[in-house]
């Protein structure tokens, strides 16, 4: 529908990828009727491929490109950072880059929490807080923005809905015991937290 808000989206400093995110978006919908099963049956299989920084469904037969994760998150952040909540331009310097809230060295450690390569932990980032975080988590006092960002897109009916449901559980009160428990595992194993500039987002 063309709403008023729509239409101040296309005449912002964000429409260069307007299109992109609404190609992004189908593309999930068209992956789910190419492969016969709705889109809560891909959620188990939807990973992220840190070479192509694609979301990929991953089968018995072979690994299918679904979409870009940078084109199907950007909406939401509106072009900020995650983290310094900084515009990030549109280039190889600044950003942005796709970025593991809890960090992917979990996985080389004895981590027995939810995927970390799920979109539920991934957000986009400006290169420089993605450096200045490396392997660490975020503060604690920033998780309520990876919370609120996921029951987001649940609530705006966005086609990772079902997938994040799938990944995180089916109410609110679910996902944020699911979150906090993650976000317990990865600091006892990873204690070296990371706290986002001044100025940020932050609870």
């Amino acid at each position: 529908m063309l709403r008023d808000e729509l239409l101040e989206l296309a005449r912002s400093v964000h429409a260069q990828d307007l299109d992109a995110e609404t190609a992004a978006r189908w593309r999930l919908v068209e992956t789910a009727w190419e492969t016969g099963i709705s889109d809560a049956v891909l959620a188990p299989s939807l990973v992220y491929d840190p070479d192509t920084q694609h979301l990929v469904l991953q089968t018995k037969q072979r690994r299918k490109s679904v979409t870009g994760v940078v084109a199907a998150l950007s909406g939401y952040q509106d072009g900020r950072c995650a983290y310094c909540n900084e515009v990030m331009a549109q280039d190889t310097r600044t950003g942005p880059v796709v970025e593991h809230v809890l960090p992917w060295k979990l996985l080389t450690r004895r981590w027995n929490g939810p995927d970390v390569d799920a979109i539920w932990n991934l957000v986009l980032s400006c290169k420089p807080c993605n450096q200045a975080k490396q392997d660490r988590a975020p503060h604690e006092t920033w998780m309520p923005w990876l919370e609120q960002r996921n029951n987001d897109l649940i609530e705006s009916r966005h086609p990772l809905r079902e997938v994040l449901i799938a990944q995180t559980g089916e109410t609110a009160t679910v996902r944020h015991a699911t979150l906090k428990l993650a976000y317990q595992r990865a600091t006892e194993l990873l204690p070296a937290v990371w706290t986002p500039p001044a100025g940020a987002h932050i609870a």
